[in-house]
């Protein structure tokens, strides 16, 4: 075999490699948010969420109570809510750097497409007063 085409095939056989892994996992930032009508804080990094949001409800607090890189895969990770509800999420499909993710957080159970610098919000449920809201989008 020549210089030339071992060269070839190892760079065939690396290209195939990344894009066997790219379909097969993708990184998704997880945040777990808690709203409330009352008076109080905005975290800065919330602001977003805030506008999207201000069409249904006017959140006067927003805070992240967690945050966690998850690897996402066709095999469910389970993201927990402080209210006693789970989310699972799982990767559907990854076309042109836009993963379709299905989220299943009672009694939802959807699937969303997620791009890069966008985000998604769904409804956790009550808690403390206000709700929980599970955060999805790419990593920074």
């Amino acid at each position: 075999m020549t210089t030339l085409l071992r060269r070839t095939v190892l760079f065939a056989v690396t290209a195939l490699a990344s894009v066997a892994f790219a379909d097969g996992a993708v990184a998704v930032q997880a945040d777990v948010v808690f709203a409330s009508t009352a008076k109080g804080t905005v975290d800065p990094s919330l602001e977003k969420m805030q506008q999207t949001l201000g069409a249904k409800v006017k959140y006067l607090t927003l805070e992240k109570r967690s945050s966690q890189k998850l690897t996402v895969d066709a095999t469910p990770v389970t993201v927990a809510l402080p209210n006693g509800k789970s989310a699972s999420v799982s990767l559907e499909h990854l076309k042109g750097g836009v993963a379709t993710l299905r989220v299943k957080l009672p009694p939802a159970d959807a699937t969303y497409s997620l791009a890069k610098d966008k985000a998604f919000y769904l409804q956790g449920g009550a808690h403390e007063g206000g709700d929980l809201w599970l955060v999805l989008s790419q990593p920074k």
